[in-house]
């Protein structure tokens, strides 16, 4: 009798054990995803659109929502889509900043949508050159119903490259005024530049509006900045700077830009040219250079006169293991009544 009482505790025990883990997998099914689950990478089902001198999309937004054929057909005059496609879909316009000199081979590898967000992966192939900007122009199929999208597009180099050390590349000024005005631009040591855009003869001549467009003045082409290059910039290592491992690139960047003054599409555009020269290596030894040293080799002169003046210059040496150097101090410029803002970069040997 004893033992069969043992047998019945037994079994009791089992079926509640059972009964306890049925419910446990029950309440996982309902409740046990604790993270929102990853969107689905669609692969390159983008249409691509081709490439145009002149961009469509203000540059801080890069993107557009297009629910009609009707406001399709008024930026391309192609039929990639028609007229009855609009009937079952919306169209997300992507608009894609293109420097065929420093870029090439560029690919939309794939895309996710979740929800209302579009996640975008570019790859292209970097050199050491730089050329005025194109726009490359994509369409995304969307859901009708959805009526607001965000856009978020990445960029990875799949190549490293070796370029000129004695180069200061990419040089690019903003021009902020208060109000529109007209307003020279003259760069120190003419003879050195290397390339330019706008052409620069004697000086830079262009009409400037407070958003940072610019119009030049001898050829009527709108602008978003002033490019130069030039060589004579001998860059070395100093007693200050930081070392940063290269796979830490972009989060060192967006701090220490916040803090040179750059506001975010600024901040784009450096990271953008630079990360595939960074990113790759081990290690990189950076120190930015102060407006004192930059101005005493190559000045600047600006009519009418600004308030206030960012020019950043980063040094950079990639490194195979870490070093140890003194943190540099960085300043906080004023941004305040007409600013200018010139960025670029040098290789050190």
């Amino acid at each position: 009798m004893k033992k069969q009482n043992n047998n019945n505790n037994v079994l009791t025990i089992i079926s509640v054990c059972l009964i306890a883990l049925l419910a446990i997998i029950g309440i996982y099914k309902l409740y046990g995803k604790t993270t929102p689950e990853e969107p689905k990478k669609i692969g390159n089902k983008a249409i691509n659109l081709g490439m145009k001198q002149d961009n469509i999309i203000d540059n801080e937004i890069n993107s557009l929502l297009l629910t009609s054929y009707e406001q399709y057909i008024e930026y391309f005059d192609n039929d990639k889509v028609k007229e009855e496609d609009f009937k079952k879909n919306n169209y997300v316009l992507v608009q894609i900043n293109y420097d065929e000199c420093s870029e090439s081979d560029v690919k939309l590898k794939d895309y996710s949508i979740k929800d209302n967000k579009i996640i975008i992966n570019f790859t292209y192939k970097a050199s050491c050159g730089v050329c005025a900007p194109q726009y490359i122009y994509y369409l995304i199929e969307v859901d009708k119903k959805e009526t607001d999208y965000q856009v978020e597009t990445n960029y990875k180099a799949i190549n490293k490259t070796n370029c000129p050390k004695d180069v200061a590349y990419k040089p690019m000024i903003y021009l902020y005024p208060d109000k529109v005005e007209n307003i020279k631009v003259k760069l120190g040591r003419e003879e050195l530049i290397t390339s330019s855009y706008p052409k620069y003869e004697k000086e830079w001549y262009v009409k400037a509006y407070p958003s940072g467009k610019l119009i030049d003045n001898k050829t009527g082409r709108e602008l978003y900045g002033l490019y130069w290059e030039g060589n004579g910039h001998k860059a070395k290592r100093e007693k200050d700077g930081f070392v940063i491992k290269g796979e830490e690139t972009i989060e060192f960047l967006e701090e220490k830009l916040e803090v040179l003054g750059l506001n975010e599409r600024e901040t784009d555009e450096f990271i953008i040219y630079w990360l595939p020269r960074l990113e790759n290596n081990k290690y990189n030894y950076i120190r930015f250079e102060t407006i004192e040293e930059i101005d005493s080799y190559r000045p600047l002169e600006i009519s009418p006169k600004p308030n206030s003046v960012i020019r950043i210059l980063m040094n950079f040496k990639a490194l195979d293991k870490k070093i140890k150097v003194k943190e540099q101090v960085l300043n906080t410029p004023s941004r305040t009544g007409f600013t200018v803002v010139e960025w670029g970069g040098s290789i050190i040997e």
